[in-house]
């Protein structure tokens, strides 16, 4: 599968050398997910490059700047321009295009919403998410009642520990905010053909991320209004690149948690601070999943010793 560098360079070449509309045929054949990407993006660049081509012819010209060479120099500015803005967000028409090609792909995205967790990068965007806080209220009734939980803290020990390190904090309070996220794994967020991305902690991909996605529709309530949204989330090859991702997050972004020991119910409160969730009573459920994770670890440490 061609990574979405290759997909960046391909649209940089078709600025200078339109023969490298191949090189955008042989993408959506290999990677059709980076494919569609690629062409709503010179669809954009197109439109934007028409745009500034009128701003300019109706900008009035002089004549030591109205020459051939010089029109065609900036022919070729705005061609580059329109291109390399349309890669870092441009006019949002591409991630547009690439929405409404994905659903009539896939008209079921409208129909079923998916539960997903709440979006540490964009607090301002989380309102009160519905999913996340049944997922939270599932995982919470989990630890105080019991349930298949075991298997999922087992699967993920190995990337929490390392992830642990890098912020701090226990690895039990990290397993256990993956597991309130996902309802103790029960809920994973899946791509369109239900493969799993890793993604135990709902980051979604912004602009800057480089990596695998998955586009998912959610149901968000926006000032009380349910609402359903089409939205781009970050894919990992394992639960290992997921952690290490999620800390690096937290470390950019939620300093405050940094640090947290094995306090679970302080970490929660730092999130919550920062704007991560918005549930009230988030960190006192974080520290009930905590306490549970911390059994099915105890339990195993005491089984494999006997």
């Amino acid at each position: 599968m061609l990574s979405p560098s290759a997909a960046r360079s391909t649209g940089q070449d078709f600025v200078i050398d339109p023969n490298n509309v191949g090189q955008l045929r042989t993408l959506a054949a290999k990677s059709p997910q980076q494919g569609v990407k690629a062409v709503a993006q010179q669809f954009e660049a197109l439109l934007m490059q028409q745009m500034l081509k009128s701003m300019r012819d109706a900008t009035p010209q002089y004549d030591t700047l109205n020459t051939s060479n010089v029109k065609m120099f900036q022919s070729m500015f705005d061609q580059q321009m329109s291109s390399s803005l349309s890669k870092h967000g441009g006019l949002g028409l591409a991630d547009a295009i690439v929405r409404q090609i994905q659903i009539q792909q896939d008209p079921s995205l409208l129909q079923h919403a998916w539960h997903t967790p709440p979006n540490p990068l964009t607090p301002a965007n989380q309102s009160t998410n519905p999913d996340a806080a049944s997922t939270s209220g599932k995982a919470a009734k989990d630890a105080a009642g019991g349930g298949k939980s075991g298997s999922f803290v087992l699967r993920i020990a190995g990337a929490a520990k390392r992830a642990s390190e890098t912020l701090g904090v226990s690895p039990h309070v990290l397993m256990a905010q993956a597991a309130l996220e996902t309802g103790w794994g029960r809920k994973p967020l899946t791509d369109a053909s239900g493969n799993d991305t890793h993604n135990l902690f709902g980051i979604k991909a912004g602009r800057d991320w480089q990596g695998k996605t998955a586009t998912v529709t959610t149901t968000e309530y926006v000032n009380g209004v349910a609402q359903k949204k089409v939205d781009t989330f970050r894919a990992y090859d394992s639960y290992t690149d997921a952690f290490a991702d999620y800390a690096t997050l937290i470390k950019k972004r939620f300093g405050d948690a940094v640090g947290a020991g094995d306090n679970a119910r302080s970490y929660g409160q730092a999130l919550q601070a920062g704007g991560y969730a918005t549930d009230p009573t988030y960190a006192s459920k974080l520290a009930l999943v905590a306490a549970r994770v911390q059994k099915h670890l105890q339990a195993e440490s005491e089984g494999a010793a006997a």
